[in-house]
């Protein structure tokens, strides 16, 4: 109001409104003008920069709620820190700056050309913040060439080749889903008596599960528990009251079944009232077709990260710094560390070749995430292991009763 008063008064005295409008008008053309040298600055340095070998560039790709969302802002503001960190140090990345490239989502339509699109930018990596659907969709276009594949999630999308060994060009921030296996394991002998009688049932036609029941009755058998292994045909029966029968006429203390939430359900309602009943632990992810069913546990790797108040000083460094304010704790912890990841290959390597970033990928130690310090499974190109929490229903929640680290298994059979 006192700006607006004095050009008034400055109008009625002749002239003077004029010369006020002259002065605004030539500050405001001086002003675009310096912003447009600055960005064209930015954007010629940018050039320059990969001309002159001292850029290397990494595309990132959104989480599934995009980028103007909650989890996109937050992954952002991460990365970006990330970013600025490299370009104020004294050396960068072997006197390098790392460029991340703010890219639209995948669609298997337009992939092949994305990927021919990268490579001839000469894009090093790719950083994936979706919860892994671009892994299947990239993977057989990559071809042992990249750029490289990096997930920040992963959990559900296998890596791993017909032999078991990981595709060169892909790493992942989550377990493998298989982890549970050894999770299940590890957590009876935290809470089951020695010499428990533990179930396990899965689909006996679906060779993976019925890979992953046996591999823990293995692991069972060798801490001391007896399993007693229970058969679905096909992934559904008409009847389960048999196989009840047996489980509690065993003594078992638990069911865990790698079949459908559904035979969960139906297990639980035969059992739930009867005498000499067991808990039941469920082999998939935590889900919401679980939450009518009292007592049933589950495993789950992402639990210890949306809870881990360790991240907290990430959030108050991308405010200082960037002055943008985090909501994602979780989805920015996941962004920052992947970053990190590629630091240290990029730094490893001294190279942006994908060829050179891969091999050196797999060599990571130590990486800070929230709480957690990750070293790398080159045999799995994940983490070795991981923080995994025991969630167990209960007024329609999950409720953690339990967190252990878990490693991941390399190769189940």
């Amino acid at each position: 109001m006192k700006a607006a008063s004095y050009v008034r008064g400055r109008g009625a005295g002749g002239g003077g409104r004029a010369t006020a409008l002259k002065a605004f008008v030539l500050v405001a053309v001086l002003s675009l003008l310096l912003a447009a040298t600055a960005a064209r600055a930015v954007v010629d340095g940018f050039e320059v920069g990969l001309q002159d070998g001292w850029v290397w560039q990494v595309a990132v790709l959104p989480p599934d709620e995009g980028w103007d969302s909650e989890q996109g802002r937050s992954a952002i503001a991460a990365i970006r820190l990330a970013e600025w960190e490299v370009m104020d140090s004294a050396d960068g990345i072997r006197g390098r700056d790392i460029r991340f490239l703010q890219e639209p989502p995948l669609d298997g339509e337009s992939a092949a050309s994305r990927v021919a699109d990268w490579r001839k930018k000469g894009v090093s990596a790719v950083l994936s913040m979706s919860g892994g659907d671009d892994i299947p969709i990239l993977r057989p276009l990559l071809a042992g060439k990249g750029p490289v594949l990096l997930s920040a999630y992963g959990e559900h999308e296998n890596i791993l080749d017909a032999d078991g060994a990981p595709d060169p060009m892909v790493f992942a921030l989550d377990l493998y889903s298989d982890f549970r296996v050894q999770a299940f394991a590890d957590y009876a002998s935290a809470v089951l008596p020695a010499g428990s009688v533990v179930a396990l049932m899965a689909d006996r036609l679906d060779p993976a599960l019925e890979c992953r029941s046996r591999n823990l009755g293995e692991m069972l058998s060798e801490k001391g528990f007896d399993s007693e292994y229970f058969w679905i045909p096909g992934g559904a029966m008409d009847s389960f009251r048999l196989m009840e029968s047996e489980m509690v006429s065993s003594g078992a203390k638990v069911l865990i079944t790698w079949a459908g939430s559904m035979v969960v359900r139906d297990v639980w309602r035969a059992t739930r009232l009867k005498t000499g009943g067991f808990e039941i632990w469920y082999g998939g992810a935590p889900q919401p077709l679980l939450l009518s069913f009292d007592g049933v546990v589950a495993a789950d790797q992402d639990y210890p990260v949306r809870t881990d108040a360790s991240l907290a000083p990430l959030l108050r460094e991308i405010r200082r710094r960037l002055n943008l304010i985090v909501k994602d704790a979780a989805v920015a912890g996941r962004a920052y560390v992947a970053c990190k990841w590629l630091f240290d290959a990029f730094g490893r390597s001294g190279s942006p070749a994908p060829s050179d970033l891969a091999a050196f990928m797999p060599l990571a130690r130590g990486l800070a995430f929230g709480s957690q310090a990750l070293s790398v499974n080159p045999l799995t190109h994940r983490p070795v292991e991981r923080r995994v929490s025991f969630m167990k229903v209960a007024e329609k929640s999950f409720h953690p009763v339990n967190t252990l680290t878990v490693r991941g298994p390399e190769n189940l059979r």
